[in-house]
């Protein structure tokens, strides 16, 4: 029986209830108020009459306390669940298919997602019937799904996490056919549930769809849909008009919502912000952020407040930004036609791309000053051909410091130029093709792979008619050349200058002497020299980097990862099936397990690959198939009313104890106002008023215990403090440090009580159950070994407690901590966050640590129990590291690294050690290893086997003193 969220398992309990008029007439009376005589004791015979008492009647407040707790234990005998999920059966007797869309869509609500995969599981589990679990977004290489009993399914489904990429429903499909073929009985059929995030990706729902009822042998699809109002959302960053940022935010649809778009910083600041909104069934909208330049070519990262997935992040990279570029010309501007003007294509050029400064004035001094008070990065000058001293000396400390000056030829330039060019010219220039000219125009030549421009399609009409010529005795290793002409005389050359770069076209800015400013090349050529602005100069080969990588494969260049997201929108190291791409493709590559969405190329120009196109949508899915079951996340698993149902009962009775003790002893005034003459005595009053507070202390641990525990770790009481060291004491017992996180908390407990029972079985060690530490206020000088998971984003530690950590490790304690990263938290300083620190540099703080090595080989922890060459965990491949033997001193000798008794005082990993030990009641394990599975596991076990070993044994196995007895044992 159940009403809407409440079910009863035994109903028939319920009609107890219709007892309740009878307990209501026979809690009507209390026993007569006791009569209060006064000393001398004769006085008690005056006034006695021998009459019958008759009781009064019971209050009515009492009454109502009594009947609600009769109430509450009948209730808690019809054992009532709280969130049932009887409604939800999975339908068929066949085994049962999980199919889980865990793309990037699925990352904002995965927890909820996780539950109902754990509840499916157990309804699945309850009805005897296996599982399958297959992913819509593979996270490896040939997915394989079979039919596993519950609990396998449930480690597998564990293992499931958000992908930042798009699934591919086609393939999960084909996976799905593969792991059900020739085990499905055609009259049991499969109950076949679709976890869907609600879009319909690359338009292939309807045909999965029609896929999954083909398998489910007549039995109806279950599609789980995403509840109204949390539609997944995404984001398109982009450049706009006048280099403002813009964002476009998409999603399927729903009601009306705001939100808000951060704009940050490569280190994790924040720079700026805008809110958008979406009208009710909108699916696009649009904001704008309003930064400085400086600040808004500082932006490195787009995201939506509140949305943890890959696309709520949109990655910039250097091509979005913005730089200031001064133009000035040796021609009056108000004398040329617009057409012929100097900078004329070469502002239409750079207007997309760049703030454009011109001077306001002729005045070559003034304009010059104008510009570089403006902050620019780059200087255009065109046909100037020899510069005042003064002047010449100012751009020259302004090259020197990371500017970079272009200059175009012309008729001025012709007669020799200054200093400020790359390379001498001479005198004159050279004119192809004409009446007077034995020569015709001439083409590009390919451009080599050390010039700026590689990679650049060379239109076949791009004609050079007349050009400057540079000297061939002064073209030095200094000089590069970036664009030659088919005869190879050089059209672009380029020299560093200090920090900056000097850059010259051997032709003018505009059609004069070639047709070049009127391609499509002009226009590339001159992105990439601004982007040597954006560089400060240079190096001049990291421009072309941002465009075409640095890796070169059969003359093609290629970028490789250096950064992606995962799932939740975090960029961290790529995985191993991440695959460099080409970079002729990069604009066309969609993100995926290849290719997930990051940064590509070279780490000083690296190129931004999004999830999300400039035109994504993120389609609804489309009308299901009649006899589909459509139904909703549930709201949370079921929840068993009983233990508080009676506990509450039992605190109503301890309540009317409590209000009959007062009412026989006349109420809180008579217990207050007794006269100690003539009232009760002190010992009797004393019982009086202890009775209740015992009841009310009774209640108050009652609902203690009845209540749901806290989300902060339990203090130790200051009176349960030698209870806590007795225990710690009476065993060898390993503590674990409470980080305020109650599944990491718990999963510590679980992996050092599984490591405890492993040692039990295979060592002489025989542990306690391991206990909880508080390191801001216990002692923790009883515990050999400490068990630190290190949190992402962890509270500073204050002086005193690192002064504590300090002093326990150097009389010989040691602290495992634990990054659980997989290598992201090495002790090296990698930082993460957005104070440019990890997890673990925020807890040392300035603790004075020891130098740190990985483990070498020969080192005591890998034979202190087992041989052992690797020390895994849950993960593999992250590095062990230890406090360092010793390293060479100036004196040429060996300066020993601070240890006690050969133990090193602190073990830094990111396997995530205790997840791998966490076993249940069962000694099964809880978490799944990767990848080494069964086999790994056991590797973690030795690992912490040996641990403990070090820690207790010292340098025992490092001992020479024992080799010759060793050696004679084994003669005999």
């Amino acid at each position: 029986m159940s009403l809407g969220a409440l079910a009863f398992l035994n109903p028939l309990a319920l009609t107890a209830l219709l007892a309740l008029p009878i307990i209501y007439w026979l809690l009507r009376t209390v026993p007569p108020r006791p009569r209060q005589l006064e000393f001398p004791p004769t006085r008690i015979l005056l006034g006695l009459e021998n009459r019958e008492k008759t009781p009064a009647k019971t209050p009515w407040w009492l009454l109502l306390i009594r009947l609600l707790a009769a109430a509450l234990v009948i209730l808690a005998l019809a054992e009532p669940i709280l969130n049932p999920q009887r409604d939800a059966a999975i339908p068929g007797r066949g085994p049962v298919a999980l199919v889980v869309d865990n793309g990037w869509t699925s990352a904002p609500r995965w927890a909820e997602r996780a539950g109902l995969i754990e509840r499916l599981i157990t309804e699945a589990e309850s009805q005897s019937r296996a599982v399958i679990v297959v992913a819509t977004a593979a996270s490896a290489k040939g997915q394989v799904a079979r039919i596993q009993a519950p609990a396998e399914a449930r480690n597998s489904a564990r293992a499931l996490s958000p992908q930042p990429f798009a699934p591919d429903r086609a393939a999960a499909a084909e996976v799905l056919a593969a792991g059900l073929a020739g085990s499905v009985d055609q009259a049991q059929g499969v109950g076949i549930v679709w976890l869907s995030d609600g879009i319909d990706h690359a338009k292939e729902a309807a045909s999965f769809v029609e896929s999954l009822a083909a398998l489910s042998a007549g039995v109806p699809l279950v599609v789980v849909t995403e509840p109204q109002g949390s539609e997944p959302q995404g984001l398109i960053g982009r450049v706009g008009a006048s280099g403002r940022l813009e964002a476009v935010v998409v999603r399927s649809g729903g009601p009306a919502s705001i939100g808000s778009i951060l704009a940050t910083s490569a280190k994790g600041e924040i720079l700026g912000t805008a809110t958008y909104a979406f009208e009710a069934g909108a699916t696009r909208t649009e904001a704008r952020l309003e930064l400085p330049l400086e600040l808004r070519n500082q932006v490195a990262r787009l995201a939506l407040a509140g949305q943890t997935s890959t696309g709520a992040v949109s990655l910039l990279d250097q091509r979005s930004q913005w730089q200031r570029v001064g133009l000035i010309s040796g021609e009056s501007i108000e004398q040329a036609q617009p057409l012929l003007a100097p900078f004329y294509y070469i502002e239409k050029a750079l207007a997309p791309t760049a703030e454009i400064v011109k001077p306001k004035t002729a005045n070559l001094d003034a304009a010059l000053e104008d510009a570089l008070a403006a902050k620019i990065s780059v200087l255009a000058l065109a046909d100037i051909g020899t510069l005042p001293p003064d002047l010449a000396e100012t751009i020259a400390e302004w090259i020197g410091k990371g500017g970079v000056l272009v200059r175009f030829a012309g008729p001025r330039l012709e007669k020799g130029g200054d200093d400020l060019l790359p390379v001498p010219l001479r005198i004159g220039g050279r004119t192809l093709g004409g009446a007077l000219s034995w020569s015709s125009p001439q083409r590009l030549a390919t451009f080599e792979e050390a010039s700026l421009f590689t990679g650049l399609a060379i239109p076949a009409d791009v004609m050079i008619r007349r050009q400057v010529l540079a000297d061939p005795g002064r073209l030095g290793p200094d000089v590069q050349v970036w664009a030659r002409l088919t005869d190879g005389t050089p059209l672009v050359t380029a020299a560093r200058r200090g920090e900056g770069l000097v850059v010259l076209f051997h032709v003018t800015g505009n059609s004069d002497w070639s047709n070049l400013p009127l391609s499509g090349l002009f226009v590339d050529m001159l992105k990439r020299i601004v982007l040597q602005g954006r560089l400060g100069g240079g190096p001049a080969g990291e421009a072309s980097a941002l465009a075409n990588g640095t890796e070169q494969a059969a003359g093609e260049a290629t970028l490789a990862p250096i950064s992606t997201l995962d799932g939740f929108g975090v960029l961290s190291s790529p995985p191993p099936a991440a695959k460099a791409l080409l970079a002729s493709a990069f604009d066309q590559t969609i993100a995926s397990l290849d290719h997930p969405p990051g940064y590509y190329g070279s780490k000083g120009a690296p190129r931004a690959l999004n999830v999300l196109t400039a035109d994504a949508t993120l389609p609804a899915l489309p009308a299901l198939p009649i006899g589909s079951i459509v139904r909703g996340f549930e709201g949370g698993a079921e929840a068993l009313l009983k233990p508080s149902l009676l506990a509450l009962a039992l605190g109503l009775v301890l309540v009317d104890i409590l209000a009959v003790l007062l009412l026989q002893a006349g109420g809180l005034a008579g217990l207050i106002g007794r006269r100690g003459s003539g009232g009760v005595t002190a010992t009797s009053a004393a019982r009086t008023v202890a009775g209740p507070l015992i009841g009310a202390g009774l209640l108050l641990g009652v609902l203690a215990a009845a209540g749901e525990v806290s989300a902060q770790p339990v203090r130790t009481p200051v009176t349960a403090v030698d209870a806590k060291a007795a225990l710690a004491t009476a065993k060898v017992t390993l503590g674990y440090v409470l980080t305020g996180d109650v599944q990491a908390d718990e999963t510590s407990r679980q992996g050092l009580s599984g490591l405890a029972k492993v040692l039990q079985l295979r060592s002489a060690v025989t542990p306690g159950e391991p206990i909880a530490v508080d390191i801001l206020r216990d002692e923790i000088a009883f515990y050999p070994v400490l068990y630190w998971p290190v949190p992402e984003r962890p509270d500073e530690l204050p002086r005193e407690i690192l002064a504590k950590i300090d002093a326990y490790m150097k009389q010989g304690g040691m602290i495992i901590f634990d990054t659980r990263d997989q290598g992201k938290g090495l002790p090296s300083g990698v930082a993460f966050g957005g104070d440019g620190r990890s997890g673990l540099q925020r807890i040392l703080g300035q603790l004075d640590l020891p130098r740190l090595e990985p483990v070498p080989d020969g080192h005591v922890l890998g034979k202190s129990f087992y041989l052992l060459r690797s020390f895994p965990g849950r993960w593999d491949g992250g590095q062990m590291w230890v406090e360092a033997g010793g390293v060479a001193g100036e004196d040429g000798g060996a300066r020993e690294a601070r240890r006690a008794d050969g133990v090193t005082s602190i073990i830094v990993t990111s396997n995530d050690l205790a997840a791998a030990w966490a076993l249940d009641e069962r000694g099964r394990p809880l978490y799944p290893v990767v990848p080494g599975g069964e086999v790994q596991r056991e590797m973690a076990f030795r690992t912490g086997i040996n641990i403990v070993m070090h820690a207790l044994t010292g340098n025992y196995k490092a001992d020479q003193v024992h080799v010759p007895a060793l050696l004679e044992r084994l003669g005999q």
